[in-house]
């Protein structure tokens, strides 16, 4: 995928998990209306996401989020860009399904877009008004979410995974030590409040690596150690409003390990492929620390840094019409009577099957 001079006005859709979100962006990536129905009350009480209450609020919310992002663009939408996967198969499937019958009605294009990819070109958007930046030919790109932790190498727009989280995601980490503490979901937000106020160096935590997989790291040791530490010290009561200096100072220092994990293969990453920029995105990269050791490492690489707001940093349909406008440009369209959700597998970046045109995408 390459970027062209002017594109086509795109209605994007995303539903992978739980939060609902349209978005219409112009032919040179201008965000002209970002809609959002967050999920977060309806799941809070299970301590995480219930695919089958994400599918009946996406079922609600979609609707409705169409109608405004439609009020607000400036003229009719040319494209639809749909999420196709990976993610929650229900989920997914409110979204493909509406996507199809909005394009087959309208006689518009359709486009099937990758989750992952949505992220990996969120931080080339802008929510002020401006058109979507450039994207160089060689990028270095860390996504870190509740459910995906990898290292990318986009080369004129297509990516290469280069290392992964071989067990959980950072997110997920995230999430799980705050519920072992009896802290509100989702976690990330709440942990990096509350990791400001405390000693990072306070409690000794492991970083494991992987032998022969020097670009791959792993939480799940991790995030144990921290759910002993909370157990063998009786913290599982904490309030979120004013907890003991002991949650803070674990906090703090499981951040800053979670961070050092996901930073470990950077400096190894840029002498190896010579990045123009090194980006981060997924809800990870909205925590303070991670944002903040990136662009120190960048300026010590003599790299520049790009962030994406912090409001395309989680789920969001923005990322997924740059993605749609990009691929479409690049070729890529789907059948809207064929196209289906894939929950499991993904057709960007490279590196999985691809599908083929009976699937709906080619």
């Amino acid at each position: 995928m390459t970027d062209a001079p002017s594109l086509l006005r795109t209605l994007a859709i995303e539903t992978s998990c739980d939060e609902t979100a349209v978005a219409v962006l112009d032919g040179e990536g201008r965000v002209e209306a970002n809609e959002l129905a967050s999920q977060i009350m309806t799941h809070a009480p299970y301590g995480g996401v219930v695919p089958e209450l994400a599918s009946r609020e996406h079922l609600k919310a979609l609707p409705l989020l169409v109608r405004r992002a439609s009020a607000a663009a400036r003229s009719d939408v040319d494209l639809v860009a749909v999420t196709a996967g990976p993610g929650l198969v229900g989920a997914l499937l409110v979204g493909v399904r509406f996507a199809c019958a909005y394009a087959w009605a309208g006689r518009l294009p359709l486009v099937a877009v990758d989750h992952l990819h949505g992220h990996l070109v969120s931080p080339f958007l802008d929510l002020g008004g401006a058109p979507a930046r450039p994207m160089p030919d060689r990028v270095l790109a860390l996504v870190a979410s509740g459910g995906h932790s990898s290292w990318y190498l986009l080369l004129d727009g297509e990516a290469q995974r280069l290392g992964r989280t071989r067990d959980d995601a950072a997110g997920e980490s995230f999430d799980k030590v705050a519920q072992a503490l009896g802290l509100p979901y989702p976690g990330g937000p709440v942990v990096d409040r509350l990791a400001r106020r405390g000693d990072a160096s306070a409690v000794s935590l492991p970083r494991p690596r992987i032998q022969g997989a020097p670009f791959d790291f792993s939480f799940s040791g991790l995030k144990s150690a921290a759910i002993r530490f909370i157990r063998d010290h009786d913290l599982g009561r904490t309030g979120a409003d004013e907890p003991p200096r002991e949650v803070c100072d674990l906090l703090a220092s499981f951040e800053l390990a979670v961070v050092d994990q996901l930073l470990a293969p950077a400096v190894a990453l840029v002498d190896e492929y010579r990045p123009r920029i090194i980006t981060a995105s997924g809800g990870v990269a909205a925590n303070t620390l991670l944002r903040s050791r990136l662009q120190t490492l960048g300026d010590g690489l003599g790299v520049e840094v790009l962030l994406p707001p912090v409001g395309l940093t989680t789920d969001n349909a923005a990322m997924i019409g740059r993605s749609g406008q990009l691929a479409h440009a690049g070729g890529s369209t789907a059948d809207p009577r064929r196209l289906d959700a894939r929950a499991r597998r993904a057709w960007q970046p490279p590196g999985m099957r691809e599908l083929s045109p009976v699937d709906g995408v080619r």
